[in-house]
Order: C-alpha cells, then sequence, then structure tokens
C-alpha cells in the first residue's frame, strides 16, 4: 500500500530529500550535484542548504562542498537502541549454550531498565528472574550492571538516586566500585545478586559508538567451578564479539 503524499510540506520535503542524498558511498553533496539532481533555482538550493546547516545537519567542508555534521551521530546512536537485534542474537546464543551446557541469554536496557530479548535454555533446569519481556533493574546481575556502566556519571547519579527503596550508602559505594571495574574490564560477574544461588557473567555487545546489550551465561554457582567461570566468560566475550560482527555485516 502507497503512503499517501503530505500536503502542505513541499519545503519540508525537499530539504529531507536532499539531507537523504548523502550515504556512506556518497559523503559528500556540491551544491552543483543539489541543482543537478532536485531541478531548483540556485536561490532555492542554497535555502535548502542553510536550513539544513541551520539545524546543524550537515556543514560546509569547503567552498560549496557540503558534508553531514557530528549531530547525525546522535540521530544514528538513536535508531540503534530501536533495534533489538533478538533475531539474529538467537543462533549465537543456541551455539553459546550449546557449547558451555548452561543457559544463554541476550539483554538490552528498555529506559532505566534490563530487559532479557532472547535465551538459550540448557537441559539442566534453573529458575531464573530474566526472562523474555520481564523489566528488571539496572542495579544487580552481570548483564544488568554493564548496562548501567554504560551511563554518564550524571545520569548513573540520577538513576541510583529514584531507586526505590533507596540503596545504603555502603551498598552504592560497592555498586560504584563494581561498575568502575566492569568499565575497565568489559566483563562482569555476579552470584547470588538477582536469584540465589545463581553465578553469571556477561560480555557488552557494542556497535559503533553505541552500547546495544549484552551477552550472558547463567548457572548454579555449585555447579561451575573456578576453571568452568574462567571457560564461560571466554566463550561468552567470543559470543558478544561474533553478534558484534553479524551487527557490523549486516550495516
Amino acid at each position: 500500500m502507497a503512503i499517501q503524499r503530505t500536503k502542505g510540506v513541499d519545503s519540508a520535503r525537499r530539504a529531507l530529500q536532499i539531507l537523504l542524498q548523502f550515504s556512506e558511498s556518497k559523503p559528500e553533496l556540491t551544491i552543483d550535484e543539489v541543482l543537478e539532481l532536485h531541478e531548483i533555482s540556485v536561490p532555492s538550493a542554497y535555502r535548502y542548504i542553510s536550513l539544513l546547516r541551520e539545524l546543524q545537519l550537515i556543514e560546509e567542508r569547503s567552498k560549496g562542498v557540503f558534508v553531514l555534521s557530528p549531530q547525525i551521530i546522535k540521530l544514528a546512536q538513536a535508531a540503534e537502541t530501536t533495534l533489538d537485534y533478538r533475531v539474529e542474537a538467537q543462533p549465537i546464543l543456541d551455539a553459546l549454550r550449546d557449547r558451555v551446557g548452561e543457559t544463554a541469554l541476550y539483554l538490552r536496557r528498555v529506559n532505566d531498565a534490563a530487559v532479557c530479548l532472547a535465551i538459550a535454555e540448557s537441559d539442566h533446569a534453573i529458575s531464573i528472574s530474566f526472562q523474555p519481556g520481564h523489566l528488571m533493574p539496572l542495579v544487580a546481575g552481570a548483564g544488568a550492571k554493564i548496562l548501567l556502566a554504560a551511563y554518564a556519571d550524571a545520569k548513573r547519579a540520577r538513576y541510583l538516586d529514584r531507586l526505590q527503596p533507596p540503596l545504603p550508602a555502603a551498598a552504592r559505594e560497592r555498586l560504584l566500585g563494581d561498575l568502575q571495574r566492569i568499565r575497565n574490564e568489559g566483563y562482569a560477574e555476579s552470584e547470588g545478586e538477582v536469584d540465589e544461588g545463581v553465578w553469571a557473567c556477561a560480555a557488552p555487545v557494542h556497535a559503533p559508538g553505541a552500547l546495544l546489550g549484552t551477552i550472558s551465561v547463567v548457572a548454579p554457582a555449585y555447579r561451575v567451578s573456578a576453571e568452568k567461570r574462567a571457560e564461560i566468560g571466554s566463550a561468552v566475550r567470543a559470543a558478544a564479539h561474533d553478534l558484534e560482527e553479524l551487527i557490523a555485516g549486516d550495516s
């Protein structure tokens, strides 16, 4: 079904059409190309270009040559947050589960909560709170804390200030220490933070300029020795890297 053409916005449509001419293979646009592609007058072309520059969407690299501005990065990052990649994650989770013999999860942040978007459950029964669609706080669990660690300092402080019930001062300090280690190491482990007796580890999944989510494995703590935890951690990092490469290849 064709989308009905919106009336009364011809000027806005033309400016957006000019903006959409930029692409990975066409990172620059000249005023002559604008004139040729859109069959408009020189004054009109400069008027549309001026509007895009006013909104800081493009900038002039040299005389008559225009490129996208860094402001576009914010739009790209906003677009990334709407893509959940659960379909791409599922076969990677399945392979991870088969490799380590434990349940594997893919988590994303939704507003100020962590949500499980995909899961590959092991043959061993395990009861966990992170289930597809369930919103969970960011302060507990390996995967959730990776998502919180990505917050800027001011945003993280506001989030922690809003928590109800509030974290005791000592718990907040421990959490901040954990988050600093996670930022330094790019990896997290937890035990009994969300579900009693459950150990978890997680690694971040990045796209350029954005944290997309985390790959995590959960298991009963008694079933995973120190050697097994190291093995699972390595596998989780590899799976996160595989998902990053898959997403980059689809871009």
